[in-house]
């Protein structure tokens, strides 16, 4: 089994176990996988260890009832795991920065959230700015997902990161993946997300449910091919191949199936050139 299916099986575990007993120790169980290399995978893939990555997922989703629904604070504390109103109040305010009291009063979820966005920069050898992107709290990416079935993921894979990395190194990989990063962000518009599924593949996920505008959108952040990045005294160019893909529109999206569906696209952008 790949870390990657590993690390799907646990993400699918936490999400239908939200509002049960689920710990660290259980996922693990559950991936049949030692508990350390999944907290290292967990700390190498999203930057928060697994039990962090459960407390946002239910805080998130006790913010979601909070909005949408008349059940009172301590109802959703409960339901969630926190065994008492301040408790759960506490966890809350560490995350929102409000009361859930004040977040009900709020006129909606975006409004709120956008306070999790980190904008960063990388910059080549002559200071340049390479990349101006959003890295995205990942304990959110389920709910975004979810509010875009039926709409297109267009699914890239960066050419020759491995020679990249081999022949100038892997300073020069990481600034090729950064500007792969910055092409899709540059191009996406609000409501749309980039997220790295792989080593070299990446997903953008959009709010398009035509066919023809993920196309457009797809060649227009294509048509940067070739374009040159320089790391150290080494000039060489990014490029990306891309395929199209529809976000399930019924049933329960399980990470694994859906990333499994996206890995494949990825599989036929890289083999286009070779049919």
């Amino acid at each position: 089994m790949n870390k990657f299916t590993i690390l799907s099986r646990a993400l699918d575990f936490i999400e239908e176990n939200l509002t049960g007993e689920i710990t660290p120790e259980m996922c693990a169980e559950k991936c049949c996988y030692s508990l350390s290399n999944l907290q290292k995978m967990f700390r190498c893939a999203f930057h928060i260890g697994i039990a962090d990555y459960i407390s946002r997922r239910r805080l998130t989703m006790a913010a979601r009832e909070l909005l949408e629904t008349n059940s009172t604070v301590l109802e959703i504390a409960l339901k969630y795991g926190y065994n008492s109103h301040e408790v759960f109040t506490r966890a809350f305010v560490r995350l929102w920065g409000v009361t859930p009291k004040k977040f009900r009063k709020s006129s909606g979820f975006y409004e709120i959230y956008p306070k999790l966005a980190e904008f960063r920069t990388m910059t080549d050898e002559r200071g340049n700015i390479m990349s101006l992107w959003r890295r995205f709290d990942v304990s959110h990416l389920y709910d975004f997902i979810c509010e875009r079935r039926g709409k297109y993921a267009i699914c890239f894979d960066m050419v020759g990161l491995l020679y990249i990395n081999d022949t100038y190194g892997r300073a020069a990989g990481d600034i090729a993946i950064a500007e792969g990063l910055r092409r899709m962000d540059s191009a996406a518009k609000e409501g749309m997300l980039p997220i790295r599924i792989g080593g070299d593949e990446f997903v953008l996920i959009t709010d398009l449910s035509d066919r023809e505008a993920a196309q457009k959108l797809m060649e227009k952040i294509l048509s940067e091919n070739g374009k040159m990045c320089i790391s150290g005294n080494a000039e060489f160019p990014v490029s990306m191949r891309a395929d199209i893909e529809v976000i399930p529109d019924k049933g329960t999206i399980r990470y694994n199936e859906l990333f499994e569906k996206l890995y494949i696209s990825c599989y036929k952008a890289e083999h286009k050139d070779q049919q």
